[in-house]
């Protein structure tokens, strides 16, 4: 699940510029170096949603059982439905904030 977070803050790098931008009102000029990880967007979107998938998989159809020795499958399945959201706000932000910057004009 931290992979598949990680995956997905590292595709949403390219796009990181304007958000922080619109946030915190930061010079544009020192973020524009953050367009040289354009290339990682596709590789690190189809990684997140493999790991999210796997991550599914194993909680509800792997016949091996899960390793509890820390973590009930409970907490196991609570952080896994906390995870989903994070991954999906990074993973579509960069399609879905100009829809919403247009729609709020």
């Amino acid at each position: 699940m931290a992979a598949a977070i990680v995956a997905a803050v590292a595709s949403s790098l390219c796009c990181i510029g304007p958000l922080v931008y619109l946030v915190f009102g930061v010079s544009a000029a020192s973020l524009s170096g953050l367009e040289q990880y354009t290339w990682l967007h596709y590789p690190m979107l189809l990684l997140s949603s493999a790991l999210i998938i796997m991550g599914f998989w194993r909680l509800y159809f792997s016949k091996r059982p899960i390793c509890t020795g820390r973590f009930s499958r409970t907490k196991m399945l609570v952080a896994y439905w906390i995870t989903v959201p994070i991954v999906l706000a990074f993973q579509l932000y960069p399609y879905v904030l100009p829809w919403l910057l247009e729609l709020f004009e």
